[in-house]
């Protein structure tokens, strides 16, 4: 008998600095979350190695690094997801990271997943609900429509993962609607409890 794949949880860390953030990375992750991007604007490596070296080496494998930073010398012996932007999917930069590397990507068009399936093990698509954290950022197409487009996919989808305005209200939305997982970003860090946050979403999926 075939066993349901489990809905998985990501979140996608706070643009900028945020009080405390390698406690809550940390607890979520306790908590069971499928991992961690560890996304940050006009920041150094630095900072994002001080918040690695903070997360328990048990979990390092769910912490997501940009590839704008991998070549720093601090990450490179470590276990960890590489993600690359859209316009960082180069024939020559994916020659630089290990052919054994876990990698990840965004998209914003479901017709990209076919050419990189094979390449990329999680792929981010947004957005499906009007974004929290970024004002007028709203969906393209309807989720019924992804739900189409999905469903005809069904077979060649792995870890396809729904960003953008989710909460707990419409989460149980995006898992009905076949998608493999969702990440959170504005709905965690714009709560005053963030981990409370996290286990209400938690508690809707059971």
């Amino acid at each position: 008998m075939k066993t349901e794949k489990v809905f998985q949880l990501f979140i996608i860390t706070q643009p900028r600095f945020f009080k405390d953030e390698e406690k809550f990375i940390l607890q979520l992750l306790e908590l069971g979350a499928s991992g961690i991007y560890i996304r940050k604007e006009n920041y150094s490596a630095e900072y994002i190695w001080n918040i690695f070296k903070k997360v328990a080496r048990k979990f390092h494998h769910k912490l997501i690094i940009p590839f704008s930073f991998y070549d720093e010398n601090n990450f490179k012996e470590c276990n960890f997801i590489i993600h690359f932007k859209e316009k960082e999917r180069t024939i020559e930069n994916l020659s630089k990271v290990p052919i054994e590397a876990v990698l990840s990507t965004s998209i914003h068009d479901l017709n990209k997943w076919k050419e990189l399936a094979d390449k990329f093990k999680i792929i981010f698509y947004s957005p499906v609900f009007e974004s929290i954290s970024k004002p007028n950022y709203k969906p393209k197409i309807s989720l019924k429509e992804l739900s189409v487009q999905i469903g005809n996919r069904k077979s060649e989808i792995e870890n396809l993962i729904a960003l953008g305005g989710i909460n707990e209200s419409n989460i149980l939305l995006i898992k009905e609607a076949g998608f493999n997982g969702a990440a959170l970003l504005g709905t965690i860090w714009k709560s005053d409890e963030p981990i409370e946050a996290f286990n209400k979403i938690k508690a809707v999926l059971g």
